[in-house]
């Protein structure tokens, strides 16, 4: 073999590639343990320097514990939501430049082989790849060979697949970014340490899409598998999901596992919910929290390597002169992981709340305005913001030693309770008009004392009297709930509704001006999943705002998540808020109650919604197929004719409102039920009427009903 040398603690293959042998041989040795870490970034995309002082934070603290290896997750450089940004070349250039200064970095941290991520260009096809750096040179450029294209994500929109297979090629490294070597090893190949340790690299794309006895061969001769990945939350699925990646992998592959992913909001609706693991024949050993707010976390693990057997396959190795053993064998080696269990609903206590936490400290905004009318989208809301505030405070309890930037609002570290930040962070106010209820209004008062809310009251029948002089100015006359046209009554109740949202801005811009305090708030939006499906909401009102921490949330598990509440947490009033029948209160009043209803107005239940909304995503159900799927779930406690006229009034209702959801809120991102329309959703927005899908429905529901009649 011929090796092009690099100096005398490093070596690299100039093929890179040597093939190991196909003869199945057991190797008998003394036990070998490797120290390991894994990293978890609160990355942000574009965000180049602060990135980069994220990474190199987590390369100090895994190497200061001792570790060998440091993985981080995958586009760490760049931010994995860059989106469209993949397509400038100021992407790549910056990506480049910051792999530079940790390859510069990485000459201070001997022997320390650190895994980053970033997009890379190879004949004229961008690829997102792991690039390895030790020593201060760039061992591999391993590029993804599946990408991800289902849900929210469009991978192949930005990036290439690696198609060609166990492969190498040589690649001329960019000149002019003061790298002191030429050329690097870019494809799918495993690096092998002087001490005879196996490094492979897999995505969790090579998993479900790969297999098959041939990932398993490329894998197998490996000691240490590493997956730079990303994975966003998904309510009672995301911590499923990871630690059968982990967990299987390590398994089925006889290896040590490092499984790296990114926390937080780097710009978008997802929220990157971490757990970055290391695992070893199906046990894990370390995880990072799911649901932190730190924005950097490293877990290091000493483990054992497992006796091996030779490689049944032809897999390019690289070969470098550097060992990665522990040298003193008295070692101890990690204890395994206690499983953690975490009920679906209690997700909802963690992740909108720190989502919320990572975007209002990056919009450089200083707190929350949210209309508060006392119902349970609302109350929601306000309850989120509130368990951010816990986790705020618990977190710099945990770590008073630490710095950490998500420790900070306004300049200075948390130091007071839950309770006292949630008043300095979150406005609530009640817009009342004549059609408001005390019940509502005292409800509103009383929860916001519970969390600590700083509240107000505005009285909007002025601002809505003004819109109806103005209506009458121009076309003299003046729309009423007295008269039988339903336009009229529409008209009433929209207007009330829009004032609302312009209210809610001019409040987010001023009240920290009349509190004598620096900056503006953000507005929150408290529009359910089932509201905006459906339509049943006023385009531009208070479902329109900058984010909205529900809005992919269905009202069955929004109840949920406040039963929960209620049943941990000490808000009093939100207990009555969860009894009350939801209302818009939008209608008038009689003898001063609540005479509209939601469910009666809709002629679907808030239960039934919960069904539709899962039948059309995500299991894709049109009209007729939707009917077929609900005849065995609802008949006989509903006839055939009632499902199928129940079918028609979603749908009618769906592609009537169908444009609304164009310009809904952007929402944290947390069911694979949500309706998002700029991001997984894409349906037209201009509907014709489903005639022939409904007579074919109604038909149906004839005939069934009949034989039901004969039996």
């Amino acid at each position: 073999m011929r090796f092009l040398e690099f100096g005398a603690c490093f070596s690299v293959s100039i093929a890179s590639v040597f093939f190991v042998s196909k003869k199945v041989l057991m190797e008998s040795q003394s036990p070998r343990c490797v120290t390991v870490a894994v990293a978890t970034v609160n990355n942000w995309s574009l965000d180049f320097d602060g990135n980069l002082k994220r990474i190199l934070e987590t390369c100090r603290q895994a190497y200061d514990q001792g570790a060998k290896i440091r993985v981080g997750p995958e586009l760490e450089i760049p931010g994995y939501g860059c989106a469209d940004h993949f397509f400038e070349v100021d992407t790549e250039l910056h990506s480049w430049e910051i792999l530079a200064e940790i390859v510069e970095v990485s000459k201070n941290l001997k022997d320390f082989m650190i895994v980053t991520g970033m997009p890379v260009k190879y004949k004229n096809a961008l690829y997102t790849c792991m690039v390895s750096v030790l020593n201060g040179k760039i061992l591999l450029i391993r590029p993804k060979l599946h990408l991800r294209n289902d849900d929210i994500f469009r991978e192949s929109r930005y990036f290439a697949a690696w198609n060609d297979g166990n492969k190498v090629v040589d690649y001329k490294l960019p000149p002019f970014f003061g790298f002191k070597q030429e050329r690097v090893l870019f494809g799918n190949a495993i690096i092998t340490t002087s001490d005879n340790v196996k490094i492979g690299f897999e995505t969790n794309e090579n998993q479900w899409q790969d297999k098959t006895q041939d990932r398993n061969l490329t894998l197998a001769n490996c000691d240490i598998v590493i997956n730079s990945s990303v994975s966003h939350h998904v309510m009672g699925e995301s911590r499923k999901r990871v630690n059968a990646i982990t967990t299987n992998a390590s398994s089925d592959l006889k290896v040590v596992y490092l499984y790296a992913n990114h926390r937080g909001c780097d710009g978008e609706r997802l929220y990157y919910d971490g757990m970055s693991t290391i695992a070893q024949d199906g046990v894990r050993y370390r995880q990072i929290s799911q649901f932190d707010i730190e924005d950097t976390a490293v877990v290091i693990c000493s483990l054992d390597l497992k006796p091996k057997s030779k490689a049944q396959r032809e897999v390019p190795e690289i070969a470098i002169k550097n060992k990665i053993l522990v040298e003193d064998s008295k070692e101890h080696t990690s204890e395994p992981l206690s499983d953690i269990l975490i009920q679906d609903v209690e997700e909802l206590c963690h992740g909108p709340p720190a989502w919320l936490w990572h975007y209002l400290r990056r919009s450089g905004k200083n707190g929350f305005f949210l209309p508060l009318s006392g119902g349970k989208d609302s109350a929601a809301v306000s309850v989120m913001v509130r368990l951010m505030c816990e986790k705020i405070v618990k977190a710099v309890k945990d770590h008073p030693e630490s710095n950490d930037p998500a420790y900070y609002f306004e300049g200075q570290k948390v130091n007071c309770s839950a309770r006292d930040l949630c008043s300095q962070i979150l406005f609530t106010c009640y817009m009342g008009t004549e059609n408001s209820s005390d019940l509502t209004k005292n409800m509103s008062r009383g929860l916001a004392e519970d969390i600590g809310a700083t509240h107000s009251v505005a009285v909007m029948d002025g601002v809505v009297g003004s819109y109806m002089n103005l209506c009458n100015n121009v076309h003299n006359y003046v729309p009423s709930f007295t008269r039988e046209d339903p336009r009229e009554g529409l008209a009433c109740q929209n207007i009330q509704a829009r004032s609302r949202m312009v209210a809610a801005y001019l409040f987010a811009q001023n009240v920290l001006l009349s509190a004598g305090r620096k900056g503006t708030l953000l507005v929150l939006g408290t529009t359910n999943l089932d509201e905006s499906l459906i339509g049943y909401l006023t385009k531009y009102d208070c479902s329109s705002a900058d984010i909205n921490p529900i809005g992919s949330l269905n009202k069955v598990d929004l109840k949920r998540f406040l039963h929960h509440v209620i049943v941990n947490y000490p808000f009093p009033y939100l207990k009555q808020v969860y009894d009350t029948r939801s209302s818009a209160e939008l209608c008038p009043l009689v003898d001063g109650k609540i005479a509209q209803d939601d469910e009666i107005e809709l002629g679907l239940t808030y239960e039934e919604l919960s069904v539709f909304g899962r039948l059309r995503r995500p299991d894709s159900k049109g009209p007729f197929a939707m009917f077929l799927a609900l005849v065995p779930m609802w008949h006989p406690k509903q006839t055939h004719e009632q499902i199928a006229e129940k079918v028609v009034t979603f749908f009618e209702r769906y592609i009537d409102n169908r444009h609304k959801t164009t310009v809904l809120t952007p929402s944290y991102r947390a069911t694979v039920y949500a309706n998002d329309n700029h991001r997984s959703d894409h349906r037209p927005f201009l509907y014709p009427d489903f005639n022939y899908q409904y007579s074919k429905i109604r038909k149906l529901a004839k005939q069934l009903a009949s034989k039901d009649i004969k039996q």
